[in-house]
């Protein structure tokens, strides 16, 4: 366990914020904040990465990805492209989804880049987070 002090909330300057998670970058982030775009990455990969049902004030939010994880790519693919897509426009206002590419790694391990855009800077560069599910992380 980490003596990490608790973070000040008065002292955050920002807006859009939240506690970091140990798992976003395999750094350790306890008692640290995301904020800004680091932000925005670690929201999607908490959405693709939280099973629809799990949440239980908003059992809709988030994807369901584990029916298609054992499929064939050419059935898995749109699957899990829709379920994202719909998880991250639905849940995520912040950001404009471009495109998601997910590609297996193996059998049952996929990588899930998600291009995207914060909504409020059209014109800032093209973002991606790329998302492993089912492999360790």
């Amino acid at each position: 366990m980490s003596s990490a002090l608790p973070v000040d909330r008065s002292s955050i300057p920002y807006v859009h914020w939240q506690m970091a998670l140990d798992t976003y970058d395999g750094a350790s982030a306890i008692g640290q904040i995301a904020a800004g775009l680091d932000d925005l990455h670690q929201t999607i990969w908490t959405i693709v990465l939280t099973e629809k049902g799990t949440v239980p004030l908003q059992p809709e939010k988030c994807t369901r990805l584990l029916p298609w994880i054992d499929r064939a790519p050419a059935e898995a693919i749109p699957n899990f492209t829709r379920e994202i897509f719909d998880a991250i426009t639905a849940w995520e206002p912040r950001v404009l989804v471009e495109r998601i590419a997910p590609r297996a790694v193996s059998s049952s391990q996929w990588l899930f880049p998600v291009f995207w855009r914060p909504r409020a800077d059209v014109t800032a560069s093209l973002q991606v987070t790329e998302v492993p599910y089912g492999a360790a992380r």
